[in-house]
């Protein structure tokens, strides 16, 4: 790599830390008010403009940093961190990874990508001594309530926030000195969108967006200012369903014209149909006996109360009392608050022998999960996609979910007619987004009649067949090709200035 010329921000990416950058907050308010302008940086952005051309002269691959704030894994987000940089690898891109993490991160973090192409912002879990160089504290996630330990933005002191904004500064700035990067790909619509625009405000930025920043701006309204300046500049930015495209344009006020809808994938090769007994694999996998039992639900997901656990709790309750021998089997984990409330509800409700809450399991044997049971139920309030949904599919469940939220935009058709999935009225919600209480009642009931339909279908292996052959089209390998497209579209536009 030849040498840069010193970024005059207060990121030099000279692989120098900056330990107190003055007014970053202030800085990502008023921005781009206060920055300075392209004369003054004339020297850093001819410096890149180079070495974007010298690739492009020589053939070389679209050279792409992308930034993600979470762990890798562990949530939706997560996994899309996983597959998209593990598919863009194999797609030819010379892509690399930013990733969060409480331990040097490695390609066993991130399956299909080299070691060498992962680098790591550290963090310090709770209770311990922070490492020189790591954040001092826990990671905070996109969602109040994580399946792994987080100290959320709401409880971050301003103190904290910019400890957490210099080292990830401070390491992008340093990645963007080593690799001139043609586009920075940053995962959610949230700070590191301005830490990439304060470093190198010429690199297009491509964001994408999960449907949950805008959560966090209502649950912590003080955010919205830091935020919004810089997101809004982004170049284009990947939204997963249509209502995410408004929360975009809305919330943050990015043109329409810069959004697209590109939604999740899943693997074939890991998600496809194959029949199973299912007894066995509940047992082999889950430790749940199920031999006395006629149908078994299936349901995945972070213990929150809008993923709508205690709606299915209560659905499974009406189902029993119509006659229907079952039992529903929710994977998954939340914090140990959270799992004690879902817990006292299930047996408030006499549930305890019929709904079973074993614990998260690894993904790769989640495939197993999904064909095993006879109905996959999503329950959320609202979603803003739906992975693990479509993964089901994939496997051949039949599925039931609330028609809102990212479900709708995915779900083919022909799937909806033939009543494989059953999409249910969904529960009405708050301004803030909170389910109306007087609704529960009703929406379990809209679920249990879902998940009645399905099993009066009385579902062959040919019918589970085709509904694995219907999701097909949607793989991560199709949503990178049209990532590449987008970083192909923004970078032209960089080059010739026709940037935003």
């Amino acid at each position: 790599m030849h040498e840069n010329p010193k970024l005059t921000s207060f990121f030099p990416a000279t692989g120098k830390h900056v330990q107190n950058p003055p007014d970053l907050l202030g800085r990502l308010r008023r921005w781009p008010a206060y920055e300075q302008t392209g004369d003054e940086r004339a020297h850093e952005i001819g410096h890149w403009r180079a070495e974007v051309r010298k690739r492009q002269a020589t053939g070389a691959a679209r050279r792409v940093l992308f930034v993600h704030g979470q762990l890798p894994g562990e949530t939706g987000s997560g996994v899309y961190l996983q597959q998209i940089s593990a598919e863009s690898i194999r797609q030819g891109i010379d892509l690399y990874v930013l990733s969060a993490g409480y331990k040097k991160l490695d390609s066993s973090d991130i399956k299909g990508v080299p070691d060498d192409r992962i680098f790591t912002c550290r963090f310090t879990p709770e209770g311990e001594r922070p490492r020189e160089g790591a954040v001092r504290t826990p990671i905070s996630g996109m969602s109040v309530v994580m399946p792994y330990p987080v100290l959320a933005y709401r409880d971050r002191t301003d103190e904290e926030l910019i400890d957490l904004l210099t080292v990830f500064g401070n390491t992008i700035a340093h990645l963007v000195h080593r690799l001139q990067p043609d586009v920075i790909h940053v995962d959610h619509l949230w700070f590191l969108n301005g830490l990439a625009r304060l470093i190198a405000p010429w690199i297009p930025l491509v964001a994408s967006a999960h449907g949950t920043a805008h959560k966090l701006i209502v649950d912590t309204p003080r955010f919205r200012e830091l935020v919004i300046p810089c997101v809004s500049s982004a170049d284009h930015v990947c939204a997963i369903s249509p209502e995410s495209v408004d929360e975009c344009a809305d919330m943050f006020e990015i043109p329409k014209a810069r959004i697209s809808i590109e939604g999740y994938g899943y693997e074939p090769e890991l998600f496809h149909y194959k029949p199973v007994e299912r007894v066995s694999v509940i047992r082999e996998i889950l430790g749940i006996e199920t031999a006395d039992i006629d149908h078994v639900i299936i349901s995945v997901g972070k213990f929150v109360d809008w993923k709508g656990f205690k709606e299915l709790t209560r659905a499974i309750a009406i189902l029993r009392h119509r006659g229907f021998n079952l039992m529903a089997i929710i994977v998954g984990e939340g914090d140990p608050e959270s799992r004690a409330d879902l817990e006292a509800f299930i047996v408030q409700h006499k549930m305890d022998e019929y709904i079973r809450l074993p614990g998260k399991v690894e993904r790769t044997v989640l495939p197993g999960v999904y064909r095993a049971g006879d109905v996959y139920v999503l329950p959320s309030h609202v979603e803003p996609y739906g992975l693990v949904l479509m993964e089901a599919l994939a496997c051949g469940t039949p599925a039931v979910s609330g028609n809102a939220g990212g479900v709708p935009s995915y779900v083919p058709q022909a799937l909806r007619d033939e009543g494989f999935a059953v999409l249910v009225d969904p529960i009405k919600l708050t301004g803030t987004g909170e389910a109306l209480p007087g609704d529960r009642d009703t929406y379990a009931r809209n679920l249990a009649d879902g998940i009645e339909a399905v099993l009066n279908k009385k579902i062959r292996p040919d019918d589970r067949l085709r509904i694995a052959e219907a999701m097909k089209p949607l793989s991560w390998g199709r949503l990178v090709k049209s990532l590449s497209g987008i970083y192909d579209q923004v970078l032209e536009k960089a080059l010739s200035g026709r940037s935003r």
